[in-house]
C-alpha cells in the first residue's frame, strides 16, 4: 500500500486524541474544581488535542506527495476560500481567549444580542438570553447560538468583566412647593442602605483595573442630580449596582423611598399638568320672529 503509513499514523493519531481526551477529563473530574473551572480545562484539552491532530494528519498525508509547496499553498487557498466563515470563526475564538473579550459567566451585549455566556466553542458562543420581549434584565429562558466571527461586526459591552457593576438612576418627580432638601436626604439614605454593601467592592475592583488601564477617579455614593423641568423639580438618584439585581435592586429602592415619602408630608410626588381655561360662550341677541315685528 503506498500510503500505508499515512494510513496507520492517521489511525494511532485519532485514537491517540481520543484516549488523551478521556484521561484529561477523568483527571479533571477528580479535582473536583468549579464546574466553571472544569469547563475550561475541557475546552482547552479538546481545541489542543485536535488541532495538534489536524497538524500531525496534514504531515502524514502531505509528505507522500511530490511537490509539497504547491500541495499545501493549494490546500490554504482552497480552504480559505470554502471554509470563510469558519476561519472566521476560530479567528474569533483565538481573540476572544486572548484580547480577554468574555468568558463563562459574563453577562454581555453584543449587537442586538445580550446574555449571560454559557459556553464558548471554537466556532460558536451560547448565551441565555436577557431582555427581548421582558421587561429589563430579565431572562426569557432562550439560548442564544451565534458565530465567533461576529465579534468583528459588534462592538462588545461586558457588564461584569473586570468591574462587575454598572451605574443606574431612579428618578423622582416634586413639586415646587415641596421640600426638596428633604426629599434629596431620603434618596441619599435609600440609595446608601442599598449599595453600600457594593462600595468597597467596587473600589477595590478599580484599583486593580488601574494596574491595566488608565481608570479616573470615580465616586461610587449615592449621588442625588437637581432639574427644575416647565412642570416639577426632577430629582435624579444615581447609584451603582451588580447587574443581575438592577431591576430587583430598584424595586426595593422604590419600596423604600414610598414608605419615607409617606411619613414626609413635606414631599409631594409631581406630575405633568396643564392648566385649562373655561370660557362661557358670548351671549348674542336673538332674532325677533316675523310675528313680533308685525305687531
Amino acid at each position: 500500500m503506498p500510503h500505508a503509513t499515512a494510513i496507520i499514523g492517521t489511525v494511532a493519531t485519532l485514537a491517540a486524541a481520543l484516549i488523551a481526551d478521556r484521561i484529561g477529563i477523568a483527571i479533571f473530574k477528580r479535582r473536583n474544581e468549579a464546574p466553571e473551572v472544569f469547563y475550561r480545562n475541557r475546552q482547552v484539552l479538546g481545541i489542543s488535542l485536535w488541532t495538534l491532530c489536524a497538524v500531525v494528519l496534514i504531515f502524514f498525508w502531505g509528505r507522500n506527495l511530490q511537490d509539497k509547496g504547491t500541495f499545501f499553498g493549494l490546500l490554504a487557498a482552497g480552504l480559505a476560500l470554502a471554509m470563510k466563515e469558519p476561519l472566521l470563526s476560530i479567528a474569533g475564538r483565538i481573540s476572544i481567549f486572548a484580547a480577554r473579550m468574555y468568558s463563562v459567566g459574563d453577562r454581555i451585549q453584543l449587537g442586538e444580542l445580550s446574555g449571560e455566556v454559557i459556553g464558548i466553542g471554537i466556532f460558536y458562543t451560547h448565551m441565555l438570553e436577557i431582555g427581548n420581549w421582558m421587561q429589563g434584565d430579565q431572562m426569557t429562558g432562550r439560548t442564544l447560538v451565534f458565530s465567533n466571527s461576529r465579534i468583528y461586526q459588534h462592538a462588545i459591552f461586558n457588564y461584569t468583566q473586570d468591574f462587575s457593576f454598572i451605574w443606574d438612576q431612579l428618578i423622582l418627580p416634586v413639586t415646587y412647593d415641596s421640600d426638596v432638601a428633604e426629599a434629596t436626604r431620603i434618596l441619599v439614605d435609600v440609595g446608601g442602605k442599598h449599595t453600600e454593601q457594593w462600595i468597597e467592592l467596587a473600589q477595590t475592583q478599580v484599583q486593580h483595573m488601574r494596574q491595566s488601564y488608565l481608570v479616573p477617579k470615580v465616586n461610587f455614593s449615592p449621588t442625588v442630580l437637581t432639574e427644575v423641568t416647565s412642570n416639577y423639580v426632577q430629582l435624579t438618584l444615581r447609584y451603582i449596582v451588580s447587574p443581575r439585581v438592577r431591576q430587583i435592586t430598584a424595586s426595593a429602592l422604590w419600596g423604600d423611598v414610598f414608605a419615607a415619602l409617606q411619613k414626609s408630608p413635606a414631599v409631594k410626588i409631581g406630575s405633568t399638568t396643564m392648566d385649562l381655561t373655561v370660557h362661557s360662550p358670548a351671549k348674542t341677541k336673538r332674532p325677533e320672529s316675523p310675528a313680533s315685528l308685525a305687531q
